[in-house]
């Protein structure tokens, strides 16, 4: 953010300051004490705890004041919602970017049941290589909380903020666009997640559909070929819509072809319009095509041209846990791609390993956690993915968890089911034998990275 005084930031959130000089440079933001730098706002958030009994910590830690919502020993803007202030803060400091020297900061938002990630990383990487300064959404900062933070820690030079917009109830990606508006939005998919409190996926897919509703009518959109017509804001009038898709079909703008995938990464022939450039991006797995080309979309969107994006996509590296490849002793490739799952991203990684394991001639070994927040068709989903694993001739099927007993109901195969992933982790070393390819996949409080991390210790090449 761009510094300004205390007492400017006491108006932008409608606060009192007590014990604190107006005059002191805020510089950022934290909720947590630990983080706090020279110059943040600590904003005493509740959750377990009181975040107000962290005040002195973050005061000699440098805090400005602490940001609370009664009288505090320490510095104190007091606040009727701490949170609530730390997204008027948010919002504040980004319009004030807007006027900061003449420039414009603009806005990405970026939703989708799977993906997000990934499509923010590339075009991050797209935007740098261009030679745009960018800020980005970092680790899982992408909800009401770490929205503003990512906001507020950007550089006062950013000239693009890429944002990830999580969502687990309706009015969600709303809420976020409120704290940070778009003018372009990026729709990866919509896939089964969060149904538990979603309820169907038309209201998933209406809550995705946020993003576009929330758009200027000079505003571009981005979103895949395939998807419930609500999650792209129908009759929403824009400047632009960009449609992508794997492959050529009516209705698409954007597409791929000639799909490869190397010990060097993915290879593939981009084309939208009467354009087309190659793309290397050192990313594994062919179903990381379409995140990849939604990033293009979003360049494209952003007023750069499809050659820039492709050149772009060769020095994309992506968050951890996605799609890392390690080659371990005994000739064992584990491709780990345990941060989170869903249907559809389990079925992706299960097609990819298999075919993997088929060039390569080894013996296909899926290491499967279970899928939270799936609602009451949860079970039915870990089956369907058991079926496709026993299509798919995975040789042993590995479950890890309560909800993974479910996958192997329908895997008629060889199988060792674990309660849990440390158990998995002190134990599957013993099952695995030379020259396995495995892959790793789960949602992430299944903690299948603990297990992945044993492996590469225990089995690391010497």
């Amino acid at each position: 953010m761009r510094p300004a005084s205390l007492s400017d930031a006491a108006r932008a959130v409608g606060g009192e300051l007590v014990g604190a000089d107006g005059a002191t440079l805020v510089r950022g933001a934290a909720v947590d004490s630990r983080r706090v730098r020279e110059g943040d706002l600590f904003f005493a958030l509740r959750g377990g705890v009181d975040g107000a009994a962290f005040a002195p910590e973050a005061h000699s830690c440098g805090a400005a004041a602490t940001v609370a919502d009664r009288p505090l020993d320490v510095p104190t803007l007091i606040v009727e919602d701490p949170l609530g202030a730390l997204q008027l803060l948010a919002r504040w400091s980004l319009s004030q970017g807007h006027e900061h020297n003449g420039s414009v900061v603009t806005t990405v938002g970026i939703t989708g049941s799977v993906g997000k990630t990934t499509t923010k990383d590339a075009l991050a990487a797209i935007l740098r290589a261009a030679g745009k300064k960018v800020s980005a959404t970092e680790g899982n900062f992408n909800n009401e909380i770490g929205l503003p933070l990512t906001v507020l820690a950007a550089d006062e030079r950013t000239e693009v903020l890429v944002l990830e917009m999580g969502a687990t109830h309706s009015g969600d990606i709303e809420r976020l666009c409120h704290i940070a508006p778009p003018q372009v939005g990026i729709l990866t998919a919509i896939a089964p997640k969060h149904l538990e409190s979603f309820g169907t996926l038309e209201g998933l897919a209406a809550t995705k559909g946020e993003l576009s509703l929330a758009l200027p009518d000079t505003g571009s959109f981005v979103s895949p070929l395939s998807v419930p017509e609500v999650a792209t804001g129908p009759g929403k009038k824009l400047a632009r819509r960009i449609v992508f898709n794997r492959e050529d079909a009516e209705g698409t703008d954007l597409w791929a072809s000639g799909l490869e995938d190397s010990e060097e990464g993915l290879r593939f022939v981009a084309h939208f319009g009467d354009q087309s450039s190659e793309v290397r991006c050192p990313v594994f797995g062919t179903h990381l095509v379409q995140p990849l080309l939604a990033a293009l979309g979003g360049a494209l969107a952003l007023g750069l041209d499809l050659e820039t994006g492709a050149r772009g996509l060769s020095r994309l590296r992506r968050t951890g846990l996605r799609g890392e490849v390690h080659h371990l002793r005994g000739g064992i490739t584990v491709y780990d791609d345990s941060y989170n799952a869903s249907p559809a991203a389990i079925a992706a990684v299960l097609r990819y390993g298999a075919e993997q394991a088929s060039r390569r001639g080894s013996r296909f070994v899926a290491v499967l956690g279970g899928m939270f927040e799936l609602g009451p068709c949860a079970r039915e989903y870990h089956r369907e993915a058991g079926r496709l694993a026993a299509e798919l001739r995975v040789d042993l099927l590995v479950c890890v968890g309560d909800e993974a007993r479910w996958y192997a109901e329908t895997f008629p195969e060889q199988k060792i089911l674990f309660p849990d992933a440390e158990t998995a982790a002190e134990q599957l070393g013993e099952a695995l034998r030379a020259g396995d390819y495995v892959v790793a996949k789960g949602s992430r409080g299944v903690g299948l990275d603990n297990l992945t991390r044993k492996l590469r210790e225990s089995l690391a090449l010497v």
